[in-house]
């Protein structure tokens, strides 16, 4: 039970990331590969307190997801000056500069060989230390990120969202600020990162930066496509379908080295089979 219930925690964990991931990219338009990067500041800084201050767990999710909402902001203003391939390229350079940092920076993040032994969550005086203990927090989690997102979706602000993706010079010109709108939605997209970033930290009590590297965004657009972009829905099953894998090519007796690179050319081989036949997802829009 204790596997099942770790994979269901992780799982709702990137649930919180494909809300981020949609929200950028699937409902404003803003094609960012580097959303993995905000993921591991959020997890950094949280462990990070955890084991050097006193700062109790829910403080310091807080104040990573704080963090995570200046650091997205200042990530996603160059898509007000740059669009199409240039931002592609620009949060490219982004997210290596990221992973460059997480892998040199030793004395706050590890280096190369990351944080052990982060402390598990405290709440209420209990120690969150066994998956299935875990899985309510995530659980709380998940359900709180997607109620947001659906709230917002409902609301005006979502509708505005959606019009800036499809013309972003039509919204300008009924005297909507494209501006605040694009802040906002990377602001929210931050917090969503942060607080994943920090119960992934806690959850697996080590991180390192390969899971925030350039892989890991191209996971987050893959959960995004395979599940669906613009919809709630899309963004909870693209994490639970594209975990599963992993699972599954456990149950066969491969390399761990040859089973890394079977992952990553499965979730390449879906992007591309998805763009070509279904580009709205399994539960997306149609497009």
């Amino acid at each position: 039970m204790d596997f099942f219930y770790s994979y269901i925690a992780l799982a709702e964990i990137y649930v919180l990331l494909g809300l981020s991931t949609n929200l950028l990219v699937g409902i404003v338009g803003i094609f960012s590969v580097s959303q993995a990067a905000i993921f591991g500041v959020g997890a950094y800084v949280v462990a990070y307190l955890l084991m050097n201050t006193a700062v109790p767990f829910l403080p310091a999710l807080l104040a990573a997801a704080a963090l995570c909402v200046a650091l997205n902001i200042l990530v996603t203003l160059p898509s007000l000056r740059v669009s199409g391939d240039y931002f592609v390229v620009t949060s490219f350079g982004i997210q290596l500069l990221a992973t460059a940092i997480f892998t040199n920076w030793t004395a706050g993040t590890g280096g190369a060989a990351g944080l052990p032994g982060v402390p598990a969550p405290l709440i209420f005086g209990q120690e969150l230390i066994e998956p299935g203990a875990f899985l309510g927090l995530a659980t709380a989690g998940m359900a709180l990120g997607c109620l947001g997102f659906w709230l917002i979706m409902r609301a005006p602000f979502g509708r505005l969202l959606r019009a800036i993706r499809e013309d972003e010079l039509a919204v300008a010109a009924l005297g909507k600020s494209v501006l605040r709108a694009k802040v906002s939605a990377a602001a929210l997209a931050g917090a969503f990162a942060g607080t994943a970033g920090g119960l992934y930290a806690t959850f697996l009590s080590f991180i390192d930066p390969s899971s925030f590297d350039l892989d890991a965004s191209i996971l987050l657009l893959a959960m995004v496509v395979v599940g669906g972009a613009r919809t709630l829905a899309g963004s909870i099953i693209g994490p639970f379908v594209l975990l599963a894998l992993p699972q599954a090519l456990a149950l066969i007796d491969l390399p761990t080295s040859v089973a890394a690179a079977a992952r990553q050319l499965i979730y390449g081989v879906l992007l591309i089979v998805f763009m070509l036949f279904r580009p709205q997802g399994l539960l997306g829009e149609k497009l």
